[in-house]
């Protein structure tokens, strides 16, 4: 088995990238699509192990564009037994050429910022594909792994948060013992790039809350991280107690824990991304409250990914897909409560990843 890009490198880290790219490939030809062209971070760590470049991908091969000083400091990954992208050096007109030379009829872009170049370099009809997310919404074996190790790292860092955050600490010096532990277990960068989220006090119904030099006091407290490993995230939210709390903050962290339970156990392959917010956010509207934002979210290369839990996404969920359940209660003013947990979808249901 191997190890991330950039650790080691050998025919099994081929072999994945063949995998993903007949996944890619398959997309493609429903779309009707006969090339695909991307610049986009992601995709290309997807397909190339790297994140540079510009990638073009037709239905037998793939060719990537770099500069020479990244054809050289990747040539372990570029020059790996079996790879299955033929990598040039880039120049202006390297793509175009190449694009006018293939004579396609309908080009693929991987987002809507590449249109005009797609149309600048070729004389197909360009379209914006959605090949390579659809093809990442449904992990391999490999990205799964990685995944988990990636939520193992994010729950060390939740226990430490368990240990840390306690009244009168300020804030700031919690996130920065959570995050000092996340890095020494692993983790390649901060949760979600910015940081992790925490919040105590009133800034608790603050969904996106970002820590400050406020002293915890009593109260739930709001503790939002995730790690990095191998390029892929993790993603899990848990609400502490500090000091006494009143009947009604209980009685909204029993709430709100039980639901991500439930939804856990609920959610199956074939349901509607839509079904399930909407049964999260019956459950909050019949107690009493309102919910305010999605119900989940896809999680791999990047931390939001395909597909989102919203009330009008009708995408069917399949095996293989890995996605957060975060329902939350906020009352403005006062405080609020989330819990949240990143999960394999098996054919059998639900597997907690955190």
């Amino acid at each position: 088995m191997f190890k991330h890009p950039g650790v080691v490198l050998n025919m099994s880290f081929s072999s994945e990238l063949r995998v993903r790219f007949g996944k890619v490939r398959a997309v493609m030809r429903g779309e009707g699509v006969q090339a695909l062209y991307s610049s986009d971070e992601a995709a290309l760590r997807y397909l190339t192990g790297k994140d540079t470049g510009r990638l073009l991908v037709t239905g037998s091969g793939a060719v990537l564009w770099v500069k020479g000083v990244y054809r050289e400091l990747y040539a372990g990954t570029y020059g790996s037994s079996g790879y299955p992208v033929e990598v040039r050096e880039y120049d202006k007109d390297a793509v175009k050429d190449y694009l006018r030379g293939l004579g396609v009829r309908v080009l693929g872009v991987s987002s809507p910022a590449l249109v005009d170049a797609g149309r600048k370099a070729s004389r197909a009809r360009v379209v914006v594909s959605d090949a390579v997310k659809l093809a990442r919404a449904v992990k391999t074996k490999e990205e799964v792994r990685l995944i988990r190790k990636s939520c193992r790292i994010a729950a060390a860092g939740m226990r430490k948060a368990a240990g840390v955050v306690a009244e009168g600490v300020r804030e700031l010096d919690a996130v920065a013992e959570i995050e000092a532990e996340l890095r020494r277990r692993g983790s390649e960068a901060a949760p979600f790039g910015h940081g992790m989220l925490l919040s105590s006090g009133a800034g608790s119904a603050d969904i996106h809350a970002n820590p400050s030099a406020r002293r915890i006091g009593r109260g739930p407290v709001v503790v939002d991280l995730g790690a990095t490993y191998g390029g892929y995230y993790s993603d899990m939210t848990r609400t502490f107690g500090v000091g006494p709390l009143t009947r009604q903050e209980r009685d909204v962290i029993v709430l709100v824990r039980r639901l991500r339970d439930d939804t856990i156990r609920m959610v199956r392959p074939g349901m509607l991304a839509s079904t399930v917010h909407r049964s999260v956010e019956l459950a909050i509207t019949e107690a009493g409250f309102r919910f305010h934002h999605l119900s989940g979210h896809g999680v791999g290369l990047e931390i939001h990914e395909h597909p989102s839990f919203s009330p009008d996404n009708r995408v069917r969920l399949r095996p293989g897909m890995v996605f957060t359940v975060e329902p939350g209660i906020y009352l403005p003013g006062r405080f609020g409560v989330r819990f949240e947990d990143t999960v394999l979808l098996t054919r059998r249901g639900c597997v907690k990843l955190t």
